[in-house]
């Protein structure tokens, strides 16, 4: 518990804090308090691939995938953050590249996970917490009620400004075409006709980096990929 009011009150005094999710709060069934969690602290949330759903796609405070396939929002919010707090993630290298460059002075960062040895594994952090991601975020979300500390809401507009500068960058945007069926067209059309019924299991390579960053999941199981598992 200790830890847990550490990374609550370097998340309270933050100017630009961040929230970056994993398949560890998929796999603990905490995807319905992490919406809390982000309303409660007023935080923007960023995921991993295998994250995908445990925070609504079409939420405003989402931000999408980092790393070499995410959106440009999501990794200018990651590269600038002042405190991160990675959720059931692993920091792998298609999220960080370089673990020597990842680092960025000043930045401190909460590593929640289940498994000790994941933790400081690839990025080096300042608060870790071991421990079950859906217990550790209920008792997060229980600590505010014993400290009048409140997050700045004059450092947090600017911060969802400098972000909404980004994502006025569109980057997902694209061109429909008269005589190629592009891959875009074909993902937003399944989602049209499939809404929230759509279930995907997709390979490696294309079809998972296609189907990442343009379907929205609003719930995490309907999204199956292998991940890096070939």
């Amino acid at each position: 518990l200790g830890q847990i009011k550490k990374a609550l009150q370097l998340l309270l005094l933050a100017a630009r804090p961040l929230i970056h999710i994993g398949g560890g709060i998929v796999s603990a069934n905490a995807s319905d308090m992490l919406p809390r969690l982000a309303f409660a602290l007023g935080l923007p949330v960023t995921s991993t691939l295998i994250g995908f759903g445990a925070m609504p796609s079409d939420d405003k405070k989402f931000l999408g995938m980092v790393g070499m396939h995410g959106t440009y929002e999501a990794n200018m919010a990651m590269q600038n953050c002042d405190v991160l707090i990675a959720i059931g993630s692993r920091f792998d290298d298609r999220v960080v590249g370089l673990p020597s460059t990842f680092a960025q002075p000043g930045r401190k960062i909460i590593h929640i996970d289940i498994d000790p040895s994941t933790i400081s594994k690839r990025v080096k952090v300042d608060i870790p917490i071991v421990g079950d991601v859906k217990e550790v975020i209920a008792d997060m979300l229980n600590l505010p009620d014993t400290t009048d500390k409140r997050p700045d809401p004059a450092k947090l507009a600017a911060w969802q400004n400098r972000i909404n500068g980004w994502r006025e960058k569109d980057c997902l945007h694209y061109e429909n075409s008269a005589t190629v069926i592009k891959p875009q067209y074909v993902l937003q059309k399944l989602q049209e006709l499939g809404g929230d019924a759509i279930l995907v299991a997709t390979h490696v390579r294309q079809p998972q980096m296609w189907s990442a960053p343009l379907l929205k999941f609003r719930t995490p199981r309907p999204w199956l990929p292998s991940g890096a598992l070939g």
